[in-house]
């Protein structure tokens, strides 16, 4: 299991809590329901890579896909606070988009991402540093150079087009969704 050393983070109104930062791995599958289903309904229409129960979560990350799950911890009270998605190589429906920017995806050396973190910690710095254990994660075992946002954020969700902004993505194009989303990519 790999981790982060303790983090001391805390969620408005509460005592520290040390948060670990780990690979997801299917013994969590129970912790990441609990968590999937504790998000806000804004959240949740905001975040849907996969089906939230438990049968879609144990197929999502059967050991046959390239997807990989991330998680952040509060160990004291052994809830998850914040999930991210990777998928080795781009998703079959963004491939067109990604195109017609000019980018020539490739299988290696992508990765798509798609983050969350719980309502009440949401602001607080946790998805950054959880960005940063992504980053570290990938450049530690994979040939991973660039990052596409999984079905790119939608225009509305300002909190997490400046995050994504402060955090080094970058502006590919703009798409017709369900409204307006970005297309956003970092390079590594």
């Amino acid at each position: 299991m790999k981790h982060f050393p303790t983090d001391t983070t805390k969620a408005p109104g509460s005592k520290p809590a040390p948060i670990l930062l780990l690979r997801f791995a299917t013994t969590d599958t129970n912790l990441l329901f609990q968590y999937l289903q504790n998000l806000s309904s804004d959240t949740k229409k905001r975040f849907g890579p996969h089906p939230f129960d438990k049968q879609s979560i144990r197929d999502f990350f059967r050991p046959d896909t390239s997807n990989r799950g991330y998680i952040a911890l509060d160990s004291q009270n052994q809830i998850i606070v914040a999930y991210s998605i990777i998928k080795i190589g781009v998703l079959a429906h963004d491939l067109p988009r990604l195109q017609s920017y000019g980018i020539r995806p490739d299988e290696k050396t992508d990765a798509t991402f798609a983050p969350s973190v719980a309502d009440a910690w949401q602001g607080q710095g946790l998805g950054k540093k959880m960005l940063q254990f992504v980053l570290d994660d990938l450049r530690d075992d994979t040939e991973v150079k660039r990052l596409i946002l999984w079905g790119g954020v939608q225009a509305d969700n300002k909190q997490a087009v400046r995050f994504y902004e402060n955090n080094g993505f970058k502006m590919l194009g703009v798409f017709v969704y369900h409204g307006e989303n970005y297309d956003m990519m970092m390079e590594m």
